[in-house]
């Protein structure tokens, strides 16, 4: 007795979790919505239901990025705890290149927002206003997008975002010099600063980036947070 072709069963359900973790997968610098597609073996129709877009596929992608960091606990003093979470999704967006060009275009994940809540609660339980610690959690996560969206372009990550970082080295290396009576830097002054430019070019990006953040700490402990209590 012949039989006819096996029947299918059921396509398996199309979740948003299984949608992030294809889009990371494709990666943000070639995410495109027949790749994600293909990769998951469905239907454009299909995984228009869950995203309508390609903003957002990255917006579930970084979602799904942002959950699975392991998060630092927000007990302690509040600048540790800013610069522990500042460290921790600089490394989260590190670990997915081309996120935080993604970020920087505006697509705000809902997992950074309740991050941004918790932060600030943390904030108000140590005397911040609610206005001081928003601008705090602000400045603090502006620095690290900003900071990683710069090394993903320096570093060809992102198509067509620039000459990169040995191109940035050998301009501040083989600047031509000003004419003297249109710049108001010495030539020994042009040499020092220089250096220190082709050193920040070449630096760790991730300690570069602490030596940022101190700084930005600095700002904030001197003029959003509550005066120290008296001892």
């Amino acid at each position: 007795m012949t039989t006819g072709p096996a029947r299918r069963g059921r396509p398996p359900v199309l979740t948003r979790d299984a949608i992030a973790r294809a889009v990371l997968e494709v990666g943000f610098p070639a995410l495109t919505f027949a790749a994600v597609r293909d990769l998951l073996g469905v239907g454009q129709t299909t995984l228009f239901r869950h995203a309508r877009d390609r903003d957002e596929l990255v917006r579930l992608a970084l979602d799904y990025a942002i959950e699975q960091v392991d998060r630092p606990p927000l007990t302690g003093p509040w600048r540790g705890v800013l610069e522990a979470y500042a460290l921790a999704a600089w490394h989260a967006w590190e670990r997915y290149p081309g996120s935080a060009t993604e970020a920087a275009r505006g697509i705000v994940p809902y997992g950074v927002m309740r991050l941004n809540d918790d932060l600030c609660a943390m904030l108000l339980r140590h005397g911040f206003t609610a206005e001081h610690a928003v601008l705090a959690t602000d400045i603090v996560f502006d620095l690290v997008t900003d900071n990683r969206r710069g090394v993903e372009h320096i570093d060809h990550v992102v198509a067509d975002a620039g000459p990169g970082r040995d191109h940035l080295h050998q301009l501040w290396t083989d600047a031509p010099p000003p004419e003297p009576a249109t710049h108001g830097a010495t030539p020994a002054e042009r040499a020092d600063i220089h250096a220190a430019m082709r050193e920040a070019i070449t630096a760790d990006p991730l300690d570069w980036f602490s030596r940022k953040l101190h700084i930005v700490l600095d700002g904030i402990e001197h003029t959003l947070a509550p005066p120290p209590d008296p001892v």
